[in-house]
């Protein structure tokens, strides 16, 4: 899952590929910038209540990623960022080859990140917006050595 050519945040991809969670579900940090986080998700039978059609809480999982690591990528290097709500407002149904969900922090602060989300089905060049997503997420302050 390895993000390639990202500079910012190394902690932050990190702590995202070890998260077991990511590789059950084949969740692929892509792009990470300040403020700005893409994922993939290649659809499989496993992710879908069909075989075809994703099943709406992956979608709503894939919406949480990208919509708190943009808070989380807002913050200075070491600090972390944990979900406290995220509301998924589903547009259509998440059928395709993979699912693209791009996360754009709206407010990073030390008390409170809140992030939209919007998730894509992609099917070679066509892209349906699926889902929308509005993320909340509590900071959390890097450790002090030996805790």
């Amino acid at each position: 899952m390895a993000l390639e050519g990202s500079s910012h945040r190394p902690d932050i991809v990190e702590f995202i590929e070890s998260m077991p969670v990511a590789a059950l579900l084949g969740i692929r940090l892509v792009e990470l910038s300040s403020g700005h986080a893409e994922y993939e998700l290649t659809i499989q039978p496993e992710v879908t209540f069909d075989g075809s059609v994703v099943q709406g809480g992956i979608v709503g999982t894939l919406a949480d990623f990208a919509g708190v690591t943009a808070a989380m990528s807002a913050l200075d290097e070491g600090w972390f960022s944990s979900t406290v709500d995220f509301q998924v407002q589903n547009l259509a149904p998440a059928v395709g080859e993979r699912l693209v969900a791009v996360g754009e922090s709206l407010r990073s602060g030390r008390r409170i990140g809140l992030s939209r989300a919007d998730v894509w089905a992609v099917r070679g060049d066509e892209r349906v917006l699926c889902a929308t997503a509005l993320t909340t997420s509590v900071p959390i302050a890097p450790r002090a050595s030996g805790e």
